[in-house]
This record gives structure tokens, C-alpha cells and sequence, in this order.
């Protein structure tokens, strides 16, 4: 008979499939060493390192050297008729101090159902690319999260073409270059549009120049629906535009938004719910007109400051009567 006492702690079930931890045992990972888990979703999981020497297979000990080569491996991946992987999602964990450094990166491709997930260390806690972004051919359920953007030039930061729905920036930083760009982000015809919990920052330099003219437009009349701005820092010479447009569902709020001379919130739509923003504008005048231009029936709890006015509900608060 077997004496329990000498019984490992950690060992293989019967048949090899299964690890046991039992009480008293421990998995010891050693330094450089790893305990992997899966996608949740069943997916694949890529990972990218701009200091490798040289480009790997994707794995996290051999991983890629560029954003562009994991963005193509999980497009053919999640698109394989073999896999049937169309309802689930990829992941591409990003580590890199300054990616684009000297020479920017441009990305024209999106990986369609995945997230890119920053989880390196720069000047800040996470990973930045360097450069400006065009995407050319629309991909559906992309979410950046935890990602830096430094852009170079005066362009656009990021410009989406129409149809990538559902694309989402999630605790991500954009940062305008020394010569100021004309936008951030322009999205458009994309529904369910996601922006959430994100800065938009100029960096040292002459706030006036340095600075993004536009740091958010949502722009086409045809499918710019379900969109979300929320719990932002937004800093430029305006601060969100949204386009003439079909927006029900749509809603910019608790966002801090501090313009120079532009418009907070211009909502040309008349459709988008604006709920406990608060607006910082160098307009002189006590003006509801001079923090934005939006449905007055569809804001709620905004608050703004100028040199006029201190904290000053906008739109007017009017007390109701019974």
C-alpha cells in the first residue's frame, strides 16, 4: 500500500492531461520564465517586442518585431473557414519603448475582431507608436487599449475609412507633435464607436501651436450611430465635432474638456445626449453659444469655466416650476 506521506504535491493525473497543485504544493516560476494562459475566447493570443533582435513567430518567447506583422497574423487566423473563430477575438499584447523611433510607423490595416493591448513600458505605462495612421480598408471589432500614440507632422493621428465598426480606444493617450496636427482621431462612418477614458495632450512645447486643432471628429452622414465619448481629458484648439449625421444612442459624457479658442462640443446632428462634461474655454463672453453648439434639450449637468464665468451650468440652469 502507498504511503501518502511521500505523495508529490505536484503531479499529473492519470493519463497526463491534467496538473495537480495539491494543498501544500507550488508552482515555482523562475525569473524569465512564464505560466501561460489561453484566450478566454478560444482565439490566439500574439505578441510583439520592438527591442528583439530579430523577429519571431508571434509567441511570447519569439515574439514579433513589428504591430504590422502580428496585425496580419491575426487576420489570417481569425478568418480561417477551419478555425470558425468569426464570433470570437483575437489579443496582440505590445511591448516597446518609443515604437518608430527614429523612423515613425504608419499602420494601414486593422486586425479585425482583436485587441491590441499595450502592456510594455515607455516614458509612461505602456508602449507609444510614433507616427500617423491611415486605415484603408474597413475591419470590424477592433479595440486599442492601453496604447500611446505620438504623432509626428501636422496630420491626422489616426483616420478610419468607413465600416470599421465598433473600433475603441480604451485608456489610450494621444500626444500632438512640436508643429501641432490638424486631428486625432477621424472616424468615419463607423458605428459604435467607443472612446473612453482616454487623454488627448499636447506635449512641452507653445500650447498654442503644439496642440491638436481637432482631437476627435466623428465624421459621414451614414452610419456614425451608437457612438460613445466618455471619461476623457481632451485638450486642443476645439474639442469634439460630430457630423450631420444618423447618432441615436449616441452620448459625449463626463469628459474634462479644455479648448483656446474652438467650440467645446459642436454637435451638428442636434441628436447626441451630453451629460456632466466640464468645459474649459477661453471665450469672453458669458455666451452658452461660446462652450457649444448642441440640442439644449439633450445636455444635462454640464458645467463650464471662462473668463467670464466660473463653473456656469450650460447650458442655463432654469428651475422648475410646479
Amino acid at each position: 500500500m502507498s504511503d501518502a506521506t511521500y505523495q508529490p504535491k505536484v503531479y499529473k493525473k492519470s493519463g497526463g492531461d491534467v496538473m495537480v497543485v495539491a494543498s501544500g504544493g507550488q508552482i515555482l516560476v523562475e525569473p524569465g520564465g512564464s505560466v501561460m494562459g489561453g484566450n478566454p475566447t478560444g482565439a490566439a493570443d500574439y505578441f510583439v517586442d520592438l527591442n528583439v533582435s530579430a523577429t519571431g513567430d508571434g509567441s511570447m518567447q519569439s515574439p514579433f518585431a513589428t504591430i504590422a506583422e502580428a496585425i496580419t497574423a491575426s487576420n489570417t487566423s481569425i478568418g480561417l473557414t477551419a478555425n470558425r473563430w468569426w464570433a470570437r477575438r483575437n489579443r496582440i499584447f505590445v511591448m516597446g519603448d518609443g515604437m518608430g523611433d527614429p523612423t515613425p510607423i504608419e499602420l494601414t490595416t486593422l486586425p479585425e475582431k482583436c485587441d491590441i493591448i499595450g502592456c510594455g513600458s515607455d516614458l509612461y505605462p505602456f508602449p507609444r507608436v510614433i507616427g500617423v495612421h491611415t486605415i484603408a480598408a474597413a475591419k470590424v471589432g477592433c479595440r486599442f487599449i492601453n496604447m500611446g500614440f505620438q504623432a509626428t507632422g501636422t496630420d491626422h493621428v489616426l483616420t478610419a475609412v468607413a465600416g470599421c465598426h465598433g473600433l475603441s480606444f480604451l485608456g489610450c493617450v494621444f500626444t500632438a507633435s512640436t508643429a501641432g496636427n490638424t486631428l486625432a482621431l477621424e472616424l468615419t462612418d463607423c458605428a459604435h464607436v467607443r472612446i473612453q477614458g482616454c487623454k488627448f495632450l499636447t506635449p512641452a512645447g507653445a500650447i498654442t501651436t503644439s496642440i491638436f486643432a481637432l482631437p476627435i471628429s466623428i465624421a459621414g452622414t451614414a452610419s456614425i450611430h451608437d457612438f460613445e465619448i466618455s471619461d476623457n481629458f481632451i485638450f486642443g484648439t476645439a474639442g469634439i465635432k460630430v457630423a450631420n449625421g444618423t447618432t441615436q444612442g449616441s452620448v459625449i459624457a463626463r469628459n474634462i474638456i479644455r479648448v483656446t479658442t474652438g467650440l467645446n462640443i459642436e454637435d451638428l446632428s442636434d441628436d447626441v445626449v451630453c451629460v456632466d462634461n466640464r468645459f474649459i474655454n477661453a471665450d469672453a463672453a458669458l455666451a452658452v453659444g461660446g462652450f457649444c453648439d448642441w440640442n439644449p434639450l439633450l445636455a444635462v449637468g454640464n458645467l463650464g469655466t471662462s473668463d467670464q464665468a466660473s463653473s456656469a451650468a450650460v447650458p442655463i440652469a432654469v428651475v422648475c416650476t410646479t
